[in-house]
Order: structure tokens, then sequence, then C-alpha cells
């Protein structure tokens, strides 16, 4: 079987990686809490595209673009011709923002009841002990 990477041009994986490295130098100069929120989503023409999931970052990003440019330009010691010389700033809802957890409902007292039961008829003493630790947990415990 071959690599993934095998199925990808040369061309486009070289482009990530610029990509890749210009979010890191982008967020290395902002601050933490702004940097969470920022993805370099393109460069072309000499116009880097930053995504944000938040409109109020957005809006600090514009304050700073000038700033954000001149210092890319900087560390990637880029020649003249090729200089930065634009941002665009996009607002994208981030995809994989993490759920918050569900709050565990209490064990009813009908359900520890019938663990309690359960846990009488195990022959497994370790088990027979979390069985019991369990129906501890219920609301009247």
């Amino acid at each position: 079987m071959q690599k993934l990477s095998s199925y990808i041009s040369a061309g486009l994986q070289d482009k990530t990686k610029l990509l890749h490295r210009l979010t890191l130098s982008l967020r290395m100069q902002l601050p933490e809490a702004l940097a969470r929120h920022c993805w370099v989503a393109s460069l072309d023409n000499r116009t880097l595209t930053i995504l944000t999931d938040d409109p109020g970052q957005a809006s600090l990003l514009r304050y700073q673009q000038y700033e954000i440019l001149k210092q890319l330009n900087q560390e990637l010691g880029l020649a003249s011709k090729e200089y930065l010389n634009r941002l665009k700033i996009k607002i994208r809802k981030a995809v994989n923002q993490p759920k918050r957890p569900v709050p565990a409902k209490p064990l009813s007292d009908q359900g520890a009841r019938h663990i309690r039961e359960c846990a009488e008829h195990m022959q497994d003493d370790d088990l027979k002990e979390a069985l019991h630790h369990l129906a501890r947990q219920s609301r009247k415990d």
C-alpha cells in the first residue's frame, strides 16, 4: 500500500507546508487569545488570506494588518518584488469545535437498587465492589 502523500502532488504539498509555516509565524506574533482563532488560508498575488472563527478577532486583525504584513515580510526575508502587500481576513465558523460534555444525570434510586442487586450475585470481588461503588452514586445515597 502506498503512502497517502504519494497521491498528492509535490506542488500541493509544498504549498501546504508554506501555509502551515505562515500560520505558525502569524500565531507567534499575535497575543495568545487572538492566535488561537487564526489560520493562514491562502497566499495568492502577494495577498495573504487569514481565516478566523470570531468576528471580534477579525476586527483586531484588521487593526493590526500593516504590522502583521511587515513582520511576516521581515521574517520570511522576501525579495522586494515578492513582498506581501495585502491582507484579507475572512470569518468562517470552526468546523471541529469541541462540544461541551453533557453533565451526567444522577443515578435514580431504582437504578441504584438494581445495581446493588446485581452486585450481590457477582463472584468477582473487584466487580462486586465497583458495582457497589456505582450504586452509591444515586441521588439518595
